[in-house]
């Protein structure tokens, strides 16, 4: 893969429009999305690591709304040249309290190794910080540091009213290829 040489404007572009695209606008929640969301997490690891909702439905935890999409290598590149690799994580944030919440993206984490990796400070989804109403879903992304990219990476999810991992899966990676932003 060759290096391609970007402005900062066309990162800045480029990672705007992931946000729009990737990780979409709100959207209402609807109760016959189910159905979709089913049909969404049978899908094969090697099609869209693509996994239900996690958490009981009925506690109060923050974290219970929150789905991992998917895995994804991506590259940028400054101004200056210089690529930027990372793996981002795509979730879906539904608000399903009774209040207006966050998507907890501080809750995630993902391993290699045994070793926690470093979240990538390149890439910011401005959805994360968004504030719904509950009902709405928001796509959001968050990045880290691979420290192999052969390895695969765990992904845990943390409840938010303890230390507890309300979800946990390995994703392989050695098969994706980086994509730019």
């Amino acid at each position: 893969m060759g290096s391609v040489n970007v402005s900062r404007r066309a990162v800045l572009t480029g990672l705007t429009s992931l946000a729009l695209m990737g990780c979409g606008c709100a959207k209402k929640s609807d109760k016959s999305d189910d159905s979709k969301k089913k049909k969404k997490s049978e899908k094969s690891e090697d099609e869209a690591f693509s996994f239900g909702g996690i958490g009981d439905t009925g506690s109060s935890d923050a974290s219970r709304g929150l789905t991992v999409d998917g895995v994804y290598k991506r590259v940028v590149t400054d101004s200056r040249g210089k690529e930027y690799r990372f793996l981002l994580v795509g979730m879906t944030f539904e608000n399903n309290l009774d209040h207006d919440g966050r998507a907890p993206v501080s809750y995630v984490s993902c391993y290699q190794n045994g070793v926690k990796l470093s979240h990538c400070t390149k890439y910011s989804d401005p959805n994360a910080s968004k504030t719904l109403e509950p009902g709405y879903s928001i796509s959001v992304c968050t990045a880290f540091l691979l420290e192999d990219e052969g390895q695969p990476v765990k992904v845990k999810i943390k409840s938010s009213n303890s230390s507890d991992y309300v979800y946990e899966n390995t994703y392989p990676i050695s098969h994706l290829d980086y994509e730019a932003l």
